[in-house]
């Protein structure tokens, strides 16, 4: 079996035990079990590392770029380092629960979508990726941190004020004032990373084709977020927005951007090329 075909195969596996082992783990309070999936999760990082290095110095730069099996590959990569930024920076090791089964997910549709490739311009293609889907997949990676903070800040909130009590494993989750943490700085970061690779995909549309916007629903959606992103920053930074309003503000725009980037960019015909989440 070549290594392009096994690493796909190990990286998969140990993601999905991590995250059953996680699970297990929390739902047991057990941090042996934790620690042994963040350890399995780990290792498939490394390999997943491995495996972008390999597609990269294999395939032809233009199309491993631009492949549907580079993208997912790099938003689940990405999404791991994010996890680890944070475990490292903040102690959120909780958020473990919701990327291991984020990179599971984009890992298993990286091999899925193997054949899919975007047509852009060769002497565009690095400059592209880099300002253009790099930004984009950052700040979806970003993204998906802020989801997982909102959804437990929004069912902590909850049993608090019901005064429902906390289960077992709940009572070593953060406290709230860390996952408004995590949105705030998501909103800080996340927001300028969106704008510039979107604003750079325009720019290539109007160099690629004279034009910068249609109704292509790739474009529409793509607004659509950045109006919602927009507002979410405005609301934090300006305004100081703490709470359940940015917790669920931060979920909504993540769901568009995955529905963005699977539904509208690789399933529906588009008159654009490139790559908008």
């Amino acid at each position: 079996m070549a290594l392009s075909e096994f690493l796909p195969f190990c990286i998969i596996g140990l993601y999905f035990l991590g995250t059953v082992l996680f699970a297990t783990g929390s739902a047991l309070r057990s941090e042996a079990l934790k620690m042994s999936a963040l350890g399995l999760a780990g290792t498939g990082f490394a390999l997943q590392s491995i495996e972008l290095g390999h597609m990269l110095a294999t395939l032809d730069i233009s199309l491993s770029l631009t492949s549907g099996k580079f993208v997912f590959t790099l938003l689940s990569w990405g999404i791991l380092s994010i996890f680890l930024l944070l475990w490292w920076r903040l102690g959120l090791k909780f958020l473990a629960v919701v990327a291991l089964p984020l990179a599971l997910v984009f890992s298993a549709a990286a091999d899925a979508s193997i054949g899919v490739q975007a047509k852009l311009p060769p002497m565009l293609t690095g400059l592209f990726f880099f300002v253009h889907i790099g930004t984009l997949l950052s700040s979806m990676a970003l993204l998906a941190m802020a989801f997982g903070a909102g959804v437990a800040f929004i069912h902590l909130e909850k049993r608090i004020k019901t005064k429902s009590g906390l289960k077992k494993f709940q009572k070593d989750m953060p406290s709230l004032d860390t996952f408004d943490r995590v949105n705030h700085l998501v909103s800080l970061i996340g927001f300028p990373l969106y704008s510039l690779g979107l604003v750079s995909g325009y720019v290539w549309a109007w160099m690629a084709a004279k034009r910068v916007f249609s109704l292509d629903p790739k474009e529409i959606l793509a607004l659509i977020v950045l109006l919602l992103y927009a507002y979410l920053f405005h609301q934090r930074v300006a305004l100081g927005w703490r709470g359940r309003k940015p917790a669920v503000m931060a979920i909504i725009v993540f769901l568009l951007t995955v529905v963005s980037m699977l539904g509208v960019n690789f399933l529906i015909p588009s008159t654009f090329h490139g790559f908008k989440p």
